[in-house]
């Protein structure tokens, strides 16, 4: 809940500063892939033996190619993020090669003691260049909980519990991150909850036929919602 409250007071603070792009001209214009509101996960527990991994974060033009590479601009806010440069590696400047209206910046963040011991928290906000104008507001902004501690994460909703994967445990999600690889999921792509909980499922359900059940800390049976088929 803390987290939603977080991305409400931003997005406010963004309106503010909200400028007359509703209706777009011959500029082109750089947004984030995805909303402010859908933060994104980087744990380490899916990379047990890393102590450094890249995380992907999708940028998008509103607009047209162009015949030559474009310069674009992240920025940490640093007044609303809980990491230190200690946690991570921004690149300073990151191109849109020509021809195209996407691309993947790469953050690397660093398995420091203190991430071991707390999620933290990577706010990026798109800076203006003389390429790009900003896009939307809702997408100028993005946010990266990043950790290597086991909690529950935003994305198991109630609909995650009623229909894919059922009651929330932190050992059920660890099994599920190591059987699947999967951190952060979209709990509104039903296609990929319901690919990723049959992964799930079926790791149970052989663990279940070679007389390993795997059981939850309370020593009942592990199980989830989906119904195959």
């Amino acid at each position: 809940m803390k987290k939603i409250y977080f991305v409400i007071f931003l997005w406010i603070f963004v309106a503010c500063e909200r400028d007359n792009i509703d209706v777009y001209h011959d500029d082109d214009y750089i947004q984030f892939s995805k909303y402010m509101i859908d933060s994104s996960v980087c744990s380490f527990l899916a990379y047990p033996t890393e102590m450094e991994v890249g995380f992907p974060i999708g940028v998008e033009i509103i607009g047209s190619p162009s015949q030559t590479d474009r310069e674009y601009k992240i920025e940490v806010m640093k007044n609303y993020s809980t990491t230190t440069t200690a946690d991570y590696v921004l690149p300073t400047s990151f191109k849109v090669k020509a021809g195209c209206v996407v691309d993947t910046c790469w953050i690397k963040f660093k398995r420091t003691e203190e991430i071991s011991q707390v999620a933290k928290r990577l706010v990026l906000q798109l800076v203006e260049t003389s390429d790009f104008k900003l896009g939307q507001v809702d997408c100028r902004i993005n946010i990266v909980y990043v950790s290597n501690v086991i909690a529950k994460p935003d994305w198991w909703t109630s609909t995650v519990t009623d229909s894919y994967l059922g009651d929330y445990s932190d050992k059920k999600y660890r099994l599920f991150i190591e059987q699947t690889g999967k951190v952060d999921l979209d709990p509104n792509d039903a296609n990929e909850l319901r690919y990723y909980s049959l992964i799930f499922k079926n790791y149970l359900l052989q663990e279940k036929d070679a007389g390993r059940m795997v059981m939850e800390e309370d020593g009942t049976e592990m199980t989830v919602e989906l119904i195959a088929g």
